[in-house]
């Protein structure tokens, strides 16, 4: 897998940055970066369809998932993490949220629990990784 400018983009031979540690019931690769420099998750895909998480230093809650279209383009970036700007600046709680992609464009927040639309449509990956009752 390779993202954020990798030598693929210029048709070279991508370097390996993410490991997938663990797949999910539902699917979903749990991905390392393989140096401290990767932090977030893959810009594309490798795979159509594919779901990509990242899992925080605990072992086992969701920092970021991220989902990806049939050509490998992402569509939605799901996050538990502090996000002051809708959560009246607080910099420590986790609030669950979610970013919506035009292309590599990524949109402002959004609190999950304002749209109930969005949770529903995410409702088996959020109870999979214990975060439904939490938006």
């Amino acid at each position: 897998m390779s993202s954020r400018g990798s030598d693929a983009i210029d048709g070279g031979t991508p370097d390996i940055e993410y490991i997938t540690v663990e797949i999910t019931e539902n699917n979903v690769k749990i991905l390392e970066g393989v140096s401290t420099k990767f932090h977030s998750l893959p810009d594309f895909a490798n795979s159509p369809n594919s779901i990509y998480a990242k899992i925080k230093k605990d072992g086992k809650t969701l920092h970021e998932m991220r989902f990806y279209d049939e050509k490998g383009n992402p569509i939605i970036e799901i996050a538990y993490h502090p996000e002051p700007n809708i959560n009246n600046g607080d910099r420590e709680r986790n609030i669950v949220h979610f970013h919506l992609y035009n292309g590599l464009v990524r949109s402002k927040a959004y609190r999950m629990d304002q749209f109930p639309d969005v949770k529903e449509k995410y409702a088996k990956y959020l109870k999979e990784f214990n975060l439904y009752d939490k938006c």
